[in-house]
């Protein structure tokens, strides 16, 4: 039997000792993240420490990504899919793979990130939101791209709803309704739509 290979994962701690060695330039906040992770991972082992890194789901989140193609320039005209990058895949694996011991539940509700413009801060969220939709094991999932205006909640609503519709295997293994104005589930209810405002608690969001 062949051993379970998490190269995503791999990337991502990969990431987070190289930025604590000093080999990739990162600010005191991201430093301090990725010493965060490298440190909870060493103390997972104890009894005493509420939470362990699920190695698996973290794998599991940034492939489905990585399965959705871009929506924009040159890469959506040639259908490539998405290609996370190291510090990107930190971000996802430590947002999914951090869970409570015994239930599963994430240990992180929200992350804060601050990209430039122009380094797929969109498709990346999209990713994120679709996931969420799909694949979180929640009966009914309610995601929302949340902001301001009208105009930023499309943001990644955007990119989601054409990534459904560029992807049709997907769109036929989770029974999604692509609608106009959101996305769809009618076997449990689930829903994606873009919101003006705040969505309130109990909900997955990706803000703008």
């Amino acid at each position: 039997m062949s051993r379970k290979s998490y190269p995503n994962v791999n990337a991502a701690n990969q990431y987070a000792r190289n930025v604590v060695r000093g080999k990739i330039t990162a600010c005191q906040y991201v430093i301090q993240a990725c010493q965060r992770h490298i440190d909870d991972m060493a103390a997972e082992k104890s009894k005493r420490f509420r939470y362990r890194f699920d190695k698996d789901m973290a794998e599991k989140a940034a492939k489905f990504i990585q399965l959705l193609p871009h929506t924009k320039g040159e890469w959506a005209f040639k259908r490539m899919p998405i290609t996370l990058e190291p510090w990107q895949l930190f971000i996802v694996c430590c947002a999914f793979g951090w869970v409570q011991k015994g239930t599963k539940l994430r240990r992180f509700r929200e992350v804060y990130t601050e990209i430039p413009r122009k380094n797929g801060k969109s498709a990346i969220s999209a990713g994120v939101a679709l996931y969420c939709f799909t694949c979180d094991n929640e009966f009914g999932a309610e995601v929302y791209s949340g902001a301001t205006t009208e105009k930023q909640a499309w943001e990644v609503f955007r990119p989601a709803r054409l990534m459904c519709k560029r992807t049709p295997l997907l769109v036929e293994a989770f029974g999604i309704e692509v609608n106009a104005s959101n996305l769809n589930r009618p076997e449990d209810g689930a829903r994606f739509e873009p919101l003006i405002g705040n969505p309130g608690t109990g909900h997955h969001r990706t803000a703008q």
